[in-house]
């Protein structure tokens, strides 16, 4: 049975996501601080993030070597039935500049001048700072470069990953960095971020499904399976166009 979509419903839904949360990056910082779900108030959304804020501390060697930060704005999907991600962020900074990341993993449900998920790097490059300054107004997002004083750096870039269904998750990021820098970790850590790795990809194939539902059907019947619509309210459910074109 589906849940009723109201706050006390939704605050327990997130609640479990933050839990889910702060046992993988337990896998990492086994003293980190927990993740919780925080209401909105007068809005039907749940923040999800540490209190405190203070961040994640990875070590390599046992020296506090990066900052990850990581935070998801909540709500019930368009039907009212499942958890939704409206906005996310994971910040990676160096621990010695936590101000300043060095790379940022974002979504943003309602996207409509950017990619809806999107990956900014913070360097410089003066190739790439030429080519953004060429570029004018020609592009759709570069005519506030053409504003005096304005200085394009490559942060300001939005590199799409994936759109809404097959965006990076945390078990992502946590596996690139302890590959490339060699973070302490549990000894199965990588077992379980990739064990969570597949329950993210199963829960975004269904919403995927729930898209696209006669592509599923199409490849379902080319497997073998017999698949029939059975609904007894209401039409057929279409193709969610807007999902499938979104960047």
């Amino acid at each position: 049975m589906a849940p009723d979509p109201g706050t006390d419903d939704l605050q327990q839904a997130a609640a479990d996501f933050a839990d889910e949360l702060t046992r993988t990056v337990q896998w990492a910082n086994p003293e980190c601080v927990p993740f919780r779900a925080m209401g909105v108030e007068g809005r039907d959304r749940v923040v999800v993030a540490q209190s405190p804020d203070t961040g994640i501390d990875l070590l390599v060697g046992g020296e506090k070597l990066i900052l990850l930060k990581v935070r998801f704005d909540c709500a019930f999907d368009h039907e009212g039935r499942f958890l939704a991600v409206e906005r996310s962020h994971f910040h990676v900074s160096a621990a010695v500049s936590k101000k300043h990341p060095l790379f940022r993993f974002e979504y943003e449900r309602s996207a409509n001048r950017t990619p809806s998920a999107h990956f900014h790097i913070h360097a410089h490059r003066d190739s790439m700072t030429y080519l953004m300054v060429k570029s004018g107004s020609a592009s759709r997002t570069g005519r506030k470069r053409t504003e005096p004083g304005y200085l394009p750096t490559i942060q300001d870039l939005h590199f799409p990953l994936g759109g809404h269904r097959f965006r990076p998750c945390l078990e992502d990021v946590l596996t690139m960095l302890a590959d490339e820098f060699g973070l302490d970790r549990h000894p199965d850590a990588f077992a379980r971020w990739d064990e969570g790795r597949a329950r993210w990809r199963k829960r975004q194939l269904g919403s995927a499904v729930r898209d696209d539902p006669q592509t599923a059907v199409r490849s379902l019947r080319a497997l073998g399976y017999t698949v029939d619509w059975t609904g007894m309210a209401g039409a057929e459910p279409g193709t969610r166009e807007d999902r499938l074109r979104s960047l």
